[in-house]
Protein backbone atom coordinates (compact mmCIF):
# COMPACT_ATOMS: atom_id res chain seq x y z
CA UNK A 1 0.00 0.00 0.00
CA UNK A 2 1.48 3.34 -1.08
CA UNK A 3 1.58 6.38 1.16
CA UNK A 4 0.12 9.68 0.12
CA UNK A 5 2.39 12.71 0.19
CA UNK A 6 0.62 13.98 3.31
CA UNK A 7 0.94 10.62 5.10
CA UNK A 8 4.66 10.38 4.47
CA UNK A 9 5.26 13.99 5.49
CA UNK A 10 3.44 13.33 8.77
CA UNK A 11 5.44 10.14 9.37
CA UNK A 12 8.67 11.97 8.57
CA UNK A 13 7.90 14.77 11.04
CA UNK A 14 6.93 12.22 13.70
CA UNK A 15 10.29 10.46 13.31
CA UNK A 16 12.07 13.63 14.42
CA UNK A 17 14.72 13.26 11.73
CA UNK A 18 13.37 16.08 9.56
CA UNK A 19 11.03 18.85 10.71
CA UNK A 20 8.09 20.06 8.65
CA UNK A 21 9.80 23.44 8.35
CA UNK A 22 13.04 21.92 7.02
CA UNK A 23 11.17 19.80 4.50
CA UNK A 24 9.10 22.73 3.25
CA UNK A 25 12.25 24.82 2.84
CA UNK A 26 13.96 22.08 0.81
CA UNK A 27 10.95 21.46 -1.41
CA UNK A 28 10.30 25.16 -2.00
CA UNK A 29 13.66 25.32 -3.71
CA UNK A 30 12.70 22.66 -6.25
CA UNK A 31 11.17 23.43 -9.69
CA UNK A 32 7.44 22.79 -9.99
CA UNK A 33 7.91 19.89 -12.40
CA UNK A 34 10.27 18.15 -9.95
CA UNK A 35 7.96 18.23 -6.92
CA UNK A 36 7.21 14.71 -5.56
CA UNK A 37 3.66 13.55 -6.26
CA UNK A 38 3.36 10.94 -3.48
CA UNK A 39 5.11 9.54 -0.44
CA UNK A 40 7.28 7.12 -2.40
CA UNK A 41 8.62 9.86 -4.66
CA UNK A 42 9.34 12.09 -1.67
CA UNK A 43 11.19 9.26 0.09
CA UNK A 44 13.27 8.59 -3.02
CA UNK A 45 14.03 12.30 -3.41
CA UNK A 46 15.22 12.57 0.20
CA UNK A 47 17.56 9.61 -0.32
CA UNK A 48 18.96 11.09 -3.54
CA UNK A 49 19.54 14.40 -1.77
CA UNK A 50 21.25 12.55 1.13
CA UNK A 51 18.79 13.94 3.63
CA UNK A 52 17.92 10.36 4.65
CA UNK A 53 19.64 7.02 4.19
CA UNK A 54 17.75 4.33 2.27
CA UNK A 55 17.29 2.40 5.53
CA UNK A 56 15.79 5.46 7.24
CA UNK A 57 13.48 6.24 4.32
CA UNK A 58 12.16 2.67 4.23
CA UNK A 59 11.56 2.60 7.99
CA UNK A 60 9.67 5.91 7.91
CA UNK A 61 7.66 4.86 4.85
CA UNK A 62 6.63 1.69 6.70
CA UNK A 63 5.57 3.68 9.77
CA UNK A 64 8.56 2.61 11.87
CA UNK A 65 10.22 6.00 12.20
CA UNK A 66 10.24 5.81 16.00
CA UNK A 67 12.63 2.84 15.80
CA UNK A 68 15.30 5.09 14.29
CA UNK A 69 15.97 6.83 17.60
CA UNK A 70 17.64 5.21 20.60
CA UNK A 71 18.34 7.80 23.26
CA UNK A 72 21.01 10.12 21.87
CA UNK A 73 21.55 7.94 18.80
CA UNK A 74 19.98 8.12 15.34
CA UNK A 75 20.07 4.87 13.37
CA UNK A 76 21.58 5.20 9.88
CA UNK A 77 21.51 1.69 8.47
CA UNK A 78 21.62 -2.02 9.30
CA UNK A 79 25.07 -3.61 9.36
CA UNK A 80 24.15 -7.19 10.20
CA UNK A 81 21.94 -9.67 12.02
CA UNK A 82 23.07 -12.01 14.78
CA UNK A 83 21.52 -14.75 16.83
CA UNK A 84 20.26 -12.33 19.48
CA UNK A 85 19.78 -9.08 17.63
CA UNK A 86 20.76 -6.47 15.11
CA UNK A 87 23.95 -4.52 14.55
CA UNK A 88 23.14 -0.99 13.40
CA UNK A 89 25.21 1.92 12.19
CA UNK A 90 24.20 5.05 14.08
CA UNK A 91 25.24 8.60 14.87
CA UNK A 92 25.36 10.36 18.23
CA UNK A 93 23.24 13.49 17.83
CA UNK A 94 25.41 15.87 19.84
CA UNK A 95 28.88 14.43 19.31
CA UNK A 96 28.24 13.55 15.64
CA UNK A 97 30.25 10.37 16.17
CA UNK A 98 29.45 7.33 14.05
CA UNK A 99 29.11 4.15 16.09
CA UNK A 100 27.83 0.60 15.84
CA UNK A 101 24.90 -0.39 18.06
CA UNK A 102 24.29 -4.00 19.02
CA UNK A 103 20.58 -4.14 19.77
CA UNK A 104 18.75 -7.05 21.37
CA UNK A 105 15.61 -8.10 19.51
CA UNK A 106 12.22 -8.17 21.24
CA UNK A 107 12.27 -11.98 21.22
CA UNK A 108 15.72 -12.05 22.83
CA UNK A 109 14.66 -9.62 25.56
CA UNK A 110 11.88 -12.01 26.55
CA UNK A 111 14.46 -14.75 27.16
CA UNK A 112 16.26 -14.49 30.49
CA UNK A 113 19.35 -16.35 29.26
CA UNK A 114 19.73 -14.01 26.26
CA UNK A 115 19.60 -10.91 28.45
CA UNK A 116 22.10 -12.44 30.87
CA UNK A 117 24.41 -13.29 27.96
CA UNK A 118 24.10 -9.73 26.69
CA UNK A 119 24.95 -8.31 30.11
CA UNK A 120 27.97 -10.62 30.22
CA UNK A 121 29.12 -9.21 26.88
CA UNK A 122 28.69 -5.67 28.21
CA UNK A 123 30.81 -6.42 31.29
CA UNK A 124 33.46 -8.16 29.21
CA UNK A 125 33.66 -5.30 26.71
CA UNK A 126 33.96 -2.75 29.51
CA UNK A 127 37.28 -4.30 30.59
CA UNK A 128 38.95 -4.06 27.20
CA UNK A 129 40.81 -1.22 25.50
CA UNK A 130 43.22 -2.44 22.84
CA UNK A 131 43.98 -1.59 19.18
CA UNK A 132 43.05 -5.14 18.12
CA UNK A 133 39.70 -5.24 19.93
CA UNK A 134 36.56 -3.34 18.94
CA UNK A 135 36.10 -0.68 21.62
CA UNK A 136 32.87 -0.52 23.61
CA UNK A 137 31.81 3.03 24.47
CA UNK A 138 28.59 2.59 26.41
CA UNK A 139 25.58 0.38 27.15
CA UNK A 140 22.04 1.53 27.74
CA UNK A 141 18.35 0.67 27.71
CA UNK A 142 15.68 2.87 26.12
CA UNK A 143 12.03 1.89 26.40
CA UNK A 144 12.99 -1.70 27.11
CA UNK A 145 15.44 -1.88 24.21
CA UNK A 146 18.89 -3.02 25.38
CA UNK A 147 21.89 -1.98 23.31
CA UNK A 148 25.68 -1.85 23.39
CA UNK A 149 27.45 1.13 21.81
CA UNK A 150 30.63 0.14 20.01
CA UNK A 151 33.32 1.60 17.81
CA UNK A 152 32.26 1.63 14.16
CA UNK A 153 34.89 -0.15 12.08
CA UNK A 154 34.69 0.35 8.29
CA UNK A 155 35.71 -2.86 6.57
CA UNK A 156 34.70 -6.52 6.49
CA UNK A 157 34.86 -9.52 8.77
CA UNK A 158 37.47 -12.02 7.61
CA UNK A 159 34.90 -14.62 6.59
CA UNK A 160 33.30 -12.18 4.15
CA UNK A 161 36.67 -10.80 3.07
CA UNK A 162 37.95 -14.26 2.07
CA UNK A 163 34.64 -15.15 0.41
CA UNK A 164 34.81 -12.00 -1.73
CA UNK A 165 38.54 -11.98 -2.51
CA UNK A 166 39.68 -15.56 -2.21
CA UNK A 167 42.30 -17.20 -0.01
CA UNK A 168 44.73 -14.87 1.75
CA UNK A 169 48.39 -15.16 0.91
CA UNK A 170 50.62 -16.56 3.63
CA UNK A 171 52.02 -13.24 4.86
CA UNK A 172 48.59 -11.61 5.04
CA UNK A 173 47.10 -14.61 6.85
CA UNK A 174 49.96 -14.65 9.36
CA UNK A 175 49.54 -10.92 9.97
CA UNK A 176 45.81 -11.38 10.66
CA UNK A 177 46.56 -14.21 13.09
CA UNK A 178 49.25 -12.16 14.83
CA UNK A 179 46.92 -9.19 15.32
CA UNK A 180 44.03 -11.32 16.55
CA UNK A 181 46.35 -13.13 18.95
CA UNK A 182 47.59 -9.80 20.34
CA UNK A 183 44.03 -8.72 21.08
CA UNK A 184 43.07 -12.07 22.60
CA UNK A 185 46.24 -12.18 24.74
CA UNK A 186 45.40 -8.74 26.11
CA UNK A 187 41.80 -9.82 26.81
CA UNK A 188 43.06 -12.91 28.64
CA UNK A 189 45.24 -10.73 30.87
CA UNK A 190 42.11 -8.76 31.75
CA UNK A 191 40.31 -11.95 32.78
CA UNK A 192 38.27 -12.32 29.60
CA UNK A 193 38.19 -15.55 27.55
CA UNK A 194 36.44 -15.03 24.20
CA UNK A 195 35.26 -18.63 23.49
CA UNK A 196 33.93 -17.87 19.99
CA UNK A 197 36.99 -16.97 17.91
CA UNK A 198 36.27 -17.40 14.19
CA UNK A 199 36.77 -15.38 10.97
CA UNK A 200 33.28 -13.87 11.24
CA UNK A 201 34.28 -12.33 14.59
CA UNK A 202 37.47 -10.73 13.28
CA UNK A 203 37.03 -7.40 11.52
CA UNK A 204 39.58 -6.21 9.00
CA UNK A 205 39.70 -2.45 8.44
CA UNK A 206 40.38 -0.84 5.08
CA UNK A 207 43.98 -0.27 6.27
CA UNK A 208 44.49 -3.93 7.22
CA UNK A 209 44.05 -3.59 10.99
CA UNK A 210 42.34 -6.64 12.54
CA UNK A 211 39.97 -6.19 15.46
CA UNK A 212 38.29 -8.86 17.57
CA UNK A 213 34.57 -8.38 18.19
CA UNK A 214 31.55 -10.12 19.72
CA UNK A 215 32.13 -11.01 23.34
CA UNK A 216 28.69 -12.64 23.56
CA UNK A 217 30.13 -15.98 24.70
CA UNK A 218 32.98 -14.55 26.77
CA UNK A 219 33.75 -15.92 30.19
CA UNK A 220 34.92 -13.50 32.86
CA UNK A 221 37.49 -14.44 35.47
CA UNK A 222 38.49 -12.47 38.55
CA UNK A 223 41.34 -10.07 37.91
CA UNK A 224 44.57 -10.36 39.87
CA UNK A 225 44.60 -8.04 42.88
CA UNK A 226 46.99 -5.59 41.23
CA UNK A 227 44.62 -5.21 38.24
CA UNK A 228 41.28 -5.12 40.08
Amino acid sequence: MSNSLEQFRAQLAASGLVSSEELSEWLDGQPEDQQPADGRQLAQWLVRQRKLTLFQAQAIYQGRGASLRLGNYVVLEKLGVGGMGLVLKASHQRMERTVALKLLTASAISTKSAVERFQMEVRAAARLTHPNIVTAYDADEVNGRHFLVMEYVPGQDLATYVKDRGTLDVNEALDCIRQAAAGLAYAHKQGVVHRDVKPANLLRTLEGLVKVLDMGLARLHALPAEQA
